[in-house]
Parts: structure tokens; sequence; C-alpha cells
């Protein structure tokens, strides 16, 4: 084991988030009981046209030690690809683990040698970083395996069979042997409904999502996508992609349902409208099609 930890970011004309994110990895990298922290490896995926900023970025990383690699040119490939395209740069490295965070994402509590904390469960594990929303504990995410609808789970931790409990995916650790034997993301899916797809694909390979508690990360959230529980501020990017993503979902993993979830995603565009946001309805309904005939 190389003891090093790889960190996945992917940039879509968020480069002043970036900046941000990877002030707090540098900074985070000397926190905790060992002073020079872990061996860190940074790839940056820029899905835009900001190449030169993030050059300037990882240069300031550099500069404190820590190698960065920004893959660009290569247009907008979606989530799931960018994190591909940087996991096997990290990979190629030597990473033992990859991290994937969001740009809008911070380091919040404790060092980055916790992220290695993950090996724990095995090297076979997808680990969760501590939340700092009140009530603290892992990051999670859920989503209803009838409907789509996605949240968070119940302070009680009693989600119930018909929703799927997963480590949220701006903040997701994966080991190297984990990631090799899922492929890493799914790249059916452009933006959304990724880290729910890997986690029902870990659990049918038995690889096991453990907590990192001592490592605190804070999520801005939507600040790229538009993501947003107002719908009067959503943008039409996210309702086309959840809507897409949810019927990508339920094509792969449970067809049966496909019916329900679509008729979910329609009563949706129906409370959208209700909101006096017609082009997001449009927009729902035009990506719950495309779901459908991905």
């Amino acid at each position: 084991m190389s003891g090093l930890l790889g960190i996945s970011i992917v940039n879509y004309r968020s480069a002043g988030d970036t900046a941000g994110l990877i002030r707090s990895i540098v900074t985070g990298r000397a926190a905790g009981p060992q002073a020079t922290g872990p061996r860190v490896a940074i790839a940056i995926v820029d899905n835009s046209d900001q190449a030169a900023e993030l050059s300037e970025i990882a240069g300031y990383a550099e500069r404190a030690g820590v190698p960065v690699r920004v893959i660009a040119g290569h247009g907008n490939v979606g989530y799931a690809a960018g994190n591909n395209l940087a996991a096997t740069w990290l990979l190629a490295e030597g990473a033992d683990v990859i991290w994937v965070l969001n740009p809008d994402t911070r380091i919040a509590g404790g060092g980055l040698a916790s992220a290695l904390d993950v090996l724990h469960a095995g090297d076979r594990a997808i680990g969760a970083t501590a939340s700092v929303a009140p009530g603290g504990g892992p990051d999670l995410g859920m989503v209803d395996l009838w409907t789509g609808q996605s949240g968070r789970p119940p302070a009680s931790g009693a989600a119930g069979p018909s929703k799927l409990v997963y480590a949220a995916g701006h903040s997701l650790l994966v080991t190297r042997r984990a990631w090799q034997d899922l492929g890493g993301f799914s790249e059916d899916f452009f933006l959304f409904y990724e880290e729910a797809d890997i986690a029902l694909r870990a659990a049918r390979l038995g690889i096991p999502t453990t907590a990192v508690p001592d490592l605190a990360v804070e999520h801005t959230g939507g600040v790229a996508t538009g993501a947003t529980a107002d719908m009067a501020a959503k943008s039409t990017t996210t309702y086309f992609h959840a809507s897409r993503s949810c019927m990508v979902f339920f094509r792969k993993h449970y067809r049966h349902r496909v019916p329900f979830a679509a008729a979910a995603r329609l009563g949706y565009a129906a409370k959208a409208l209700l909101a006096r946001r017609p082009d997001a309805a449009t927009a729902v309904i035009r990506g719950t099609v495309a779901g459908l005939r991905a």
C-alpha cells in the first residue's frame, strides 16, 4: 500500500470554488496528529473552459507539495465520466483511496489522514465523511425506490425497505480495489444519481459502506448546477438531468417500477407548473422522456 490519497474534482465553470476547495485541502493536509499529513495527489477535470484559471490553482497546490493534474480539452463529459477520467490518473499514480469532492465542498474538520480510515473496513469499501449539518453524523443521501424522490435519511436512521441510503456523492471515499471492481461511476448518468447507482452496485458485490467520523466536509450545494430545494430558483438543467437520470436509474435497477417513477415525475412536472415555472415543467417532461429513451 502506497499511502496515497487521490482527490478527484470535476470543475464546471466553478474555478473560484475549486480554488477554495484546494486551499482547504492544503490546510487540512497539515492538520491532525501528523503534522505533514498524508501523501495527496489531486486530479482536476475541467468540463468547461477554465484550464488557465485551474492551472493557477494547481500551481498553488504544487508549491505546497501536492501534485496536481489538470485534465482539460474534452468538453463537458458529465460528472460520472469526469470523475472516471480523474480516477484513471490517480490510480496510475498509486492512489489507495479515491476521494470524490465537489468544488463547492470544504474540509471543515479533521485532518486529511482520516480519509484513509475507510481502509479499516477492508480493501473493498466505500466511505461517507461526517456532515456539518445540525445533528452531525455521516453525510448521507436517500432515494425512494418507487418514486425516485431524493432527500436525506431520517435522524433515527430507520429509512425503511423502500428507501436506499447511500454515501453522499459530493464527498465520497472509495478504496482502490472497490473502484476497480465497480468500474468507477456508471457513465449512463450525466448528472445526478451516480452515487445511488454505485451504492446499489456495491451492495450487490458485497462492498460495505462505512462512516469516517473524524473527517467533516461542508457542502454549499448546487453552485454549478443550480440544484436547490427552492422550485422557483432551481435551474432547468437540474430539472432536466435529475428527471433523465431518475429514469435511467429505474431502467437499470428496477424496470418493473419504471411506470411508478415516471408517474411521479409527471406529478413533479405538474407541481412545477403550479409554482409558475412552465419552463421547469417542460424540462422535467423532456428529461423523463430522454431517460426512457436512453
